[in-house]
């Protein structure tokens, strides 16, 4: 049952971000990532089998490194300031959101 539950937390974490980074840029991958950050916290103190599904497949789909890398090639085409301020922004809030999360859970 463990592959299965896997594959459709992946399936769901995925389509999630998806059609969210597709409608909202650069905002959604942001908004999606400290969503993924503040849950990930959350789930520290959850072990087991669920707590992997949950983390590794559902959250680990729904946020994204090359999101992040993508949206930052786009920025740094307008400005480098921007790419730079999405960089740390996207750094320094996701460690903050999972500071909550883990204060929270």
């Amino acid at each position: 049952m463990t592959i299965p539950l896997f594959a459709l937390a992946a399936a769901l974490g995925a389509l999630i971000r998806w059609k969210i980074s597709s409608q909202w840029g650069w905002v959604g991958t942001w908004v999606l990532n400290m969503a993924g950050a503040f849950g990930l916290g959350l789930l520290t103190g959850v072990g087991g089998t669920i707590g992997t599904i949950v983390g590794t497949a559902g959250i680990g789909a729904l946020t994204t490194v090359s999101g992040v890398a993508h949206e930052l090639s786009i920025l740094a085409r307008v400005s480098r300031f921007r790419a730079s301020a999405y960089l740390l922004a996207t750094l320094v809030a996701g460690v903050c959101f999972a500071w909550l999360g883990v204060r929270w859970g």
